[in-house]
């Protein structure tokens, strides 16, 4: 049975600057296993413009195609659209919670595209596990 995974923009960016945490874990290689299983298990990976938008802030556009692209020819990565309900949706729920706004908005996103969130980050795992389902790339 297929997967869909929405992969938080912090474990793009320990795979792809293979990044090690400030206590000595191996984010990086954490980030890679995700990425391989995904592809032996021909699971797929859901994202949306927020992600190049949060990727665009440290990275020149070829970077992000570079980082993109094997999973776009791999057929494993989709691109979802982000539609106004859940804008605003993320919107109420992120000035409810005091959260980062795109991090609801890829809560939501996933929630509605029944995804599981891949994240380092305790926005997911401990703010918004009520709304998806969230693992750490340590745990997959």
């Amino acid at each position: 049975m297929m997967v869909s995974y929405w992969i938080d923009t912090c474990v793009w960016r320990d795979f792809y600057e293979n990044r090690t945490s400030k206590a000595g874990k191996p984010l990086g290689a954490y980030a890679k296993n995700v990425f391989v299983r995904v592809l032996k298990r021909g699971d797929k990976i859901l994202f949306s413009e927020s992600l190049i938008r949060e990727l665009q802030k440290d990275y020149k556009k070829e970077a992000i195609l570079e980082m993109l692209n094997p999973l776009f020819i791999s057929n494993v990565l989709i691109k979802i659209e982000i539609i106004k309900d859940e804008y605003v949706e993320a919107k109420k729920l992120s000035e409810l919670r005091k959260l980062p706004f795109v991090d609801c908005l890829n809560a939501i996103q996933a929630r509605n595209n029944n995804a599981i969130v891949v994240s380092q980050d305790e926005h997911f795992t401990k703010d918004l596990s009520d709304i998806v389902k969230v693992i750490k790339p340590q745990e997959f």
